[in-house]
This record gives C-alpha cells, structure tokens and sequence, in this order.
C-alpha cells in the first residue's frame, strides 16, 4: 500500500544464524502482532503452553494464528491447539509448519496428516492446503501425496515437514478430535464426550454416530477436491513449462525448415561434421592397418601351408623307405637261412674225408 512504509532490506534478508525478532517484520508491514512464550521476549504474551489457558481478552481476536515448528515442543498437545482455536477468530486462518518425517531429537512429537484431518473434522476447520516441504530450511512446498513417500531421502538428518493450512468457520469451543478409524469401535458412553461442529451446531458424538453423514462426506469431498486442485495447479507448472520449452523447439525447427539455423546451431553442426570427417579418417586408417595385419596373416598361413604340405611329402616318403628297409631286412633273413643250409651242407662233405682218415689213422695205429 503506498502508505505503508518499506520493511528494512535488513530484515528480508535475516537468516537462522543471524535472527531477529519476526514482530519487526509483521509491524514493519503494519500487522498487528502478538506472540506466546514463557520467557517474555520481545513483548511476548508470557504464557505455558503445557498449563496456561488462553485469557479471554485474546479469545477470537487475530485472523493469522501461526505454529511454526512450536508444538512439536509441547508435552500437552491438546491444550495448545485448544489455545490456537480459541485465539483465531471466525473466519481467521491458523497455519502449521511441522515435523514430518524423522527430525531425530528434534521435539517430543512428528505430525501425520490424518491429524490434521481430524482437527478440522471435529471443528469444522476448512482445509485450505496440506503440504509437504523438502527440508525446513528450503521455502518450497509440494502438495501432500501418500506417493511422495516413495520418493523422498530418509537418514539421520532429515527434516521434512508437514505444512498445513486451516479456516475456522464457526464461534464454538475446541472439539477433541477421535482417530476416524477407531470410532466405530467405540462405546456410545465414550463417544458422547467427543462432540463435533456440525454447520456451526455442536453435536453430541454418541448422535453423530446416527446422524446422516452426507454433509460430513460433502466437506470431506470438498477438502479432498481443493487438495486435488493444488495438485492440478502444480501439474499446470509443469505443462506450462513443457508448452514453452515445446515452443522454442517448434521455433528452432521452422528456422531449420524456412529458414538459415541459428548460429548456435551451425556451430554444433560444424562441431558434428568435423567430428564425423576426423571419425572417417580414422576409419580409413584403422581398414588399412587391419588389412595389412590381414595381408601379413594371409601370408604366413600360406607358407604354414606349403611347408605342412612339404612335411606331408616327406612322411610319405620316409613311409616309402620304411616300407623298403622291411623288404630289404625280410630278403635278409632268407639270404641268412640259404647261407647256413648251404654252410651245414658244405661243411658235413668237406668234413666226411677226414673223418674217414682218422679213422685210418686211428686203425693204422
């Protein structure tokens, strides 16, 4: 607003190392601001969280309540979103940020969202959005899907949150949520201490149980809707972006069909065609090595071959005289028998005469 004064550049740039007090930042930008704590810091609304009731000067009096990373810290959950409930007024919008998944020792509790969802079923809350964001420090959200899970790095220092959004619409006391699952098998004694808003009527729990549930499902349906609408509006990001990015491609490619490339683009074809020319020559040279390297083989195959066959001629041959030896020794061996048949035959006659002479010697003497 032009009558607004500009908030110190000090106080946009303020980081987790170097803190100051956010009631600078709201006041500068001319909200009202109020703050609880137990310590009295700042102007704070000195308050326990764990014990204090809301005082009644405060009841519906701001349209902004917010839970940045506070009740993860308080042992009595049930009084301080009672308080939250009693300090916003009809109308007015309370917003969580806070632990998620893991956050080890961080705080005595994480959040689900079926929590929040039972919040606003008893009190009538209207769901405004339910995110998750990566890591506390980053200020992206990405609307809550069971599937994220699959998707999202979990160890020792993660730090996802749950970020929820919430109007309260009716003037009535804080309704104590039940965990939907289970009412069912709750006795009606037990029921009945859990009422709900109804349209702006509190109802008896035990009652709820009988009462029709179409108006409860059509505000189920509507929260269910609005959170499919967040998704929708992130996915139009997304197509959005793809459209653009389609755009400059269609543009990219009427330039290459009707006209001259961008020059962007004949750089990389020249970079692609002296790419493919130094390819070529390197192809040519690597052919002309590998044929000589097939020359080379083809040629000492060939004297393998000529000199298997030269091996091949001399075993015949060698085979030839082995054969001609055998015939020689076995021509041997009969020459040898006609020999000694003639030796023992010449031998008895030329022996015969001196036989008979010493036999005459033998007489004679």
């Amino acid at each position: 607003m032009p009558d607004r004064p500009e908030p110190d550049p000090e106080l946009l740039t303020t980081s987790f190392a170097s803190q100051k007090p956010a009631r600078l930042l709201y006041e500068a930008l001319g909200i009202v601001y109020n703050c609880v704590d137990v310590d009295g810091r700042t102007g704070t609304l000195v308050l326990d969280l764990n014990f204090d009731e809301a005082p009644e000067e405060h009841w519906g009096k701001y349209g902004l309540v917010t839970n940045h990373g506070t009740s993860e810290h308080i042992m009595n959950q049930y009084n301080v979103f009672k308080m939250m409930h009693e300090f916003v007024k009809p109308g007015g919008v309370m917003i969580h940020a806070v632990p998620f998944t893991v956050h080890l020792e961080h705080g005595f509790f994480n959040y689900q969202p079926n929590f929040f969802e039972a919040l606003a079923r008893y009190n009538s809350y209207e769901t405004l959005g339910l995110w998750v964001g990566p890591d506390w420090q980053i200020a992206s959200f990405i609307p809550w899907d069971p599937i994220l899970l699959d998707y999202l790095a979990f160890n020792s220092k993660t730090t996802h949150l749950l970020v929820v959004a919430q109007r309260k619409m009716y003037d009535k006391p804080f309704c104590v949520p039940f965990q939907e699952v289970y009412e069912n098998m709750v006795p009606d004694e037990a029921r009945s201490r859990y009422p709900m808003v109804i349209d702006g009527e509190i109802f008896d729990g035990k009652r709820v149980k009988y009462l029709t549930k179409d108006e409860i499902l059509a505000k189920e349906y509507k929260t269910e809707i609005m959170g499919l609408n967040n998704l929708i509006l992130s996915y139009k990001g997304q197509v959005d972006t793809l459209r653009d990015e389609l755009a400059v491609t269609k543009h990219h490619f009427d330039q290459l069909r009707f006209g001259p490339p961008p020059e962007s683009f004949r750089t990389q074809f020249d970079a692609l065609a002296r790419e493919v020319t130094e390819l070529r020559t390197k192809s040519v040279e690597n052919t002309l090595a590998y044929k000589a390297q097939v020359d080379n083989l083809t040629h000492e195959l060939g004297e393998l071959r000529a000199k298997s066959a030269q091996v091949d001629t001399l075993a015949h041959e060698l085979a030839d005289v082995h054969r001609a030896l055998e015939s020689v020794e076995a021509s041997l061996q009969t020459t040898t028998r006609q020999l000694d048949s003639v030796y023992r035959s010449t031998s008895w006659r030329l022996t015969a005469p001196l036989r008979g002479l010493k036999r005459l010697v033998s007489a004679g003497g």
